[in-house]
């Protein structure tokens, strides 16, 4: 686990994520149409497509086609990229352009995306009799009631009941599965924002590395403030756990504490771990690093609204950095590439860990070299793979070893 420090993010690596069990390619209905260049229509899941080959998953079997043999793709994927690419340009007061990015979503199937945007259409409009009613909203003596814990609950008091954690709001988006306590805003910026954390991670890293959609919601538990959250420390904020497997998060200062870090965490490990072939976890400073990179790289100004910089950037790390370098004690690469995720719950040098790690992560997927930059990508493959230890990063860098003890701590 990791204290928290300033405004860094809180990790707890419970015990058993590398015990997973290799799970099968899970099943999932068929939503996606692919027709062959002779004429013939398979229906499935396009769990990838590339300018080489689509993917299709008919059930729980995946079926890789040459790209030369298909002749059209009707994909959920690429519906949902779309209209993520519209979701930061509609402004959260216009009912009309919400109704209508609703309505769009539904007519292309992504139905928790269209019901999504009705509870934000509901909190500028209460009243609005179309919505609720769109929603499965019942009317009751000049009263909206709406479903909390299978209970009938007055729409203007829902929020409320999620003093009980029990009794909190039950929301999907296409990827992620929410309870919330914390209210339906909450609960529906923390949904967009996740699936903006997504959309992103597959941008950058999906082609490189062949990530496949996932097909299994990620579960996500966001709590009022911490002494609601269950309690496995007093200094931890957020964290996935994957025996859950399911990220855990507070709303401090407004927002879900460490969202963008834990979500990375959860993306990753359904992709590595319980979604793929259960090549076990990533080596720690990685899968840390991995994380605060992401959480480096969006932001979200508006609630519910997260946009991709440039580069990660993250000051803190910075200053941690430059602390540690004067004073001598960073940490050797050797070490910092054996590192244990026992070893980022210990508090000695816990900030330079995580900074150094982000840093590492940060200098060679950035790398303005294309050859280092290759060799990372490289390298996360293999990582994936299972085959991430530090003898195969050190024998891949063999040749930029004096390199990489000295430039990636630059700011």
């Amino acid at each position: 686990m990791r204290v928290a420090t300033g405004n860094l993010c809180i990790r707890l690596f419970l015990a058993g994520v590398g015990l997973c069990l290799a799970l099968p390619a899970q099943t999932t209905a068929a939503r996606d149409i692919v027709v062959l260049q002779n004429g013939k229509e398979l229906t499935g899941r396009v769990v990838r497509s590339d300018a080489n080959q689509v993917v299709l998953r008919v059930g729980s079997v995946d079926r890789p086609i040459a790209r030369k043999d298909v002749r059209s793709v009707d994909c959920i994927a690429d519906k949902h990229r779309e209209l993520m690419r519209l979701w930061p340009k509609v402004a959260l007061d216009d009912a009309d352009a919400l109704r209508v990015l609703a309505q769009r979503a539904e007519r292309e199937g992504l139905v928790h995306e269209a019901a999504l945007w009705r509870w934000y259409g509901l909190l500028q409009n209460p009243s609005d009799k179309q919505l609720h009613k769109a929603l499965g909203n019942r009317e009751q003596r000049g009263t909206f009631l709406v479903p909390i814990d299978g209970e009938w609950v007055p729409f203007a008091s829902a929020d409320a009941v999620g003093k009980d954690f029990s009794k909190g709001w039950r929301l999907r988006s296409e990827h992620f599965a929410i309870q919330c306590a914390a209210g339906l805003r909450q609960a529906l910026d923390a949904l967009m924002e996740l699936e903006a954390l997504y959309g992103h991670l597959h941008s950058l890293f999906g082609a490189d590395l062949q990530w496949l959609e996932l097909v299994e919601p990620v579960s996500v538990r966001l709590y009022r403030d911490r002494a609601q959250m269950p309690s496995i420390s007093n200094n931890v904020g957020a964290y996935f756990s994957p025996s859950e497997p399911a990220l855990f998060t507070c709303v401090e200062e407004g927002r879900p504490f460490a969202l963008f870090h834990e979500g990375t965490h959860a993306v990753l490990h359904y992709q590595f771990v319980r979604a793929a072939k259960g090549k076990g976890s990533l080596p720690a400073w990685l899968d840390e690093g991995w994380a605060d990179y992401m959480e480096g790289r969006l932001v979200a100004r508006v609630p519910g609204k997260a946009t991709a910089l440039d580069g990660s950037v993250h000051g803190y790390h910075f200053t941690v950095l430059a602390q540690a370098q004067k004073q001598k004690r960073l940490l050797g690469l050797h070490r910092l590439l054996n590192l244990q995720s026992s070893d980022f719950g210990a508090s000695t040098r816990q900030d330079t860990k995580y900074a150094q790690s982000w840093a590492l992560f940060r200098f060679l997927f950035e790398n303005q070299d294309q050859a280092v930059r290759g060799l990372f990508l490289d390298y996360l493959r293999e990582a994936a793979a299972g085959r991430g230890q530090a003898s195969t990063f050190r024998r891949m860098f063999a040749a930029h070893e004096k390199l990489l003890d000295t430039a990636p701590w630059r700011p």
